[in-house]
């Protein structure tokens, strides 16, 4: 991952209902959820879920599936595994201090 992606992640995730979706998203024992249940789930109206599910599917962190009306997501969980291994690279280097 290089810095403008991590600012792009970095970015969508400073939200607390942004961040708040991508909890629940990768809680699921099932590999998915649908937008209106995200919506109720997160207590959000689900217009402006839609607003945050589309920064989250824009910075890359989740797939979408659309099945007839339904939009199904799921956390693309290799972004957040680079966007792990970016920080701690990060916090590994020399010169940083503790």
């Amino acid at each position: 991952m290089h810095q403008t992606e991590a600012l792009t992640t970095l970015s969508a995730l400073a939200q607390a209902t942004r961040l708040k979706v991508l909890v629940i998203l990768t809680g699921l024992a099932d590999p998915g959820m649908a937008s209106s249940d995200i919506a109720d789930a997160v207590g959000v109206p689900r217009h402006l879920m839609s607003a945050h599910l589309a920064v989250l599917s824009k910075a890359g962190l989740v797939d979408t599936l659309k099945t007839g009306r339904t939009v199904t997501y799921t956390v693309r969980r290799n972004v957040l595994r680079e966007l792990a291994d970016y920080l701690a690279g990060m916090a590994d280097s020399p010169g940083t201090s503790s």
